[in-house]
C-alpha cells in the first residue's frame, strides 16, 4: 500500500509538470528577412493554371524549386548570396488546396552559421504548413540568372538533378511573357513563364522532362520576414 501511495502522489507531481512543459512554447527564431529571386519547374504545362488558383494538370502538381536570397538577414548572422531549395507536391485549387509533402534544401557551400540559420527557417512558419515534412538536407543549390531576361534559367541541386527554363515570349521576341498577381504560397507579385527540361529526384519522388515532355517554369521575385516578436 505504501508504495501505491508514493506512486500516486509522484504522478500527481509529475504529469501537471509535464503539462505546463508541453504547453510552453518553442523558443522564438531572431527577426530574419529575404530578398529572393527564384526558379521553379513542375508537372503542369506552360499554361499553369495553379497561378490561377485553379485545379493543377494531371490532378496535381509536382515541383523543385530554387531560391538565392540576394540580400538576408537571420538576427545577426547575413543570407547575402546563400541559395535553398524546395521539394514539394499539392492538389486541388486555392479554396481546397491540399499540401502532400514538402522537403528542403539547404546549400552546403553556405557557411555553417548560415546553413544553421536556414535550416531554423525552413523548419518553422510559414514552410512547416505546407504539408508532411520530409526533411532538411545540405546539397549544392545553384542558380544561374542570365544577362538576357528571354534566355535560359539554370536550377541545380547537387547530384539530385538539374533543370532548365526557357521564358515564353509573345509578339515582342525581347519581352517574356509574365502574370501579374499570381496565386502562390510566397508574396510573388509577377511571374514569368516557361517551358522546363531536366531531371530531379530525391525522396523517392521524380521530375523528368524532356523536349517532348517540357514541365511548366515560373521565374520570379519576392520578399519574406519573421520571427521576432
Amino acid at each position: 500500500m505504501k508504495t501505491l501511495i508514493i506512486s500516486f502522489f509522484a504522478l500527481t507531481f509529475i504529469l501537471p509538470i509535464s503539462v505546463v512543459f508541453a504547453q510552453e512554447e518553442a523558443p522564438k527564431l531572431p527577426s530574419w528577412n529575404m530578398k529572393v529571386n527564384m526558379v521553379i519547374t513542375d508537372t503542369c504545362g506552360i499554361n499553369c493554371p495553379c497561378l490561377f488558383g485553379l485545379d493543377p494538370h494531371h490532378g496535381h502538381c509536382r515541383f523543385i524549386g530554387g531560391f538565392n536570397i540576394v540580400e538576408g538577414k537571420f538576427g545577426d548572422v547575413s543570407l547575402d548570396g546563400v541559395s535553398w531549395g524546395m521539394l514539394g507536391e499539392f492538389t486541388g485549387s486555392r479554396a481546397n488546396q491540399n499540401w502532400l509533402y514538402t522537403a528542403y534544401y539547404v546549400d552546403k557551400d553556405a557557411t555553417k552559421e548560415q546553413q544553421d540559420a536556414l535550416r531554423a527557417i525552413l523548419s518553422g512558419p510559414p514552410f512547416n504548413t505546407l504539408g508532411e515534412q520530409l526533411g532538411i538536407k545540405a546539397e549544392q543549390v545553384k542558380i544561374e540568372i542570365p544577362d538576357s531576361p528571354t534566355s535560359v534559367y539554370y536550377l541545380t541541386m547537387g547530384d539530385l538533378g538539374k533543370m532548365t527554363v526557357q521564358p515564353a515570349v509573345g509578339n515582342n521576341p525581347d519581352v517574356p511573357q509574365k502574370i501579374d498577381n499570381p496565386v502562390f504560397p510566397f508574396p510573388v507579385k509577377e511571374v514569368v513563364i516557361g517551358t522546363a527540361e531536366g531531371k530531379f529526384s530525391d525522396h523517392d519522388k521524380n521530375l523528368d522532362f524532356t523536349a517532348q515532355n517540357r514541365g511548366s517554369g515560373e521565374i520570379g521575385k519576392f520578399e519574406l520576414s519573421g520571427g521576432g516578436s
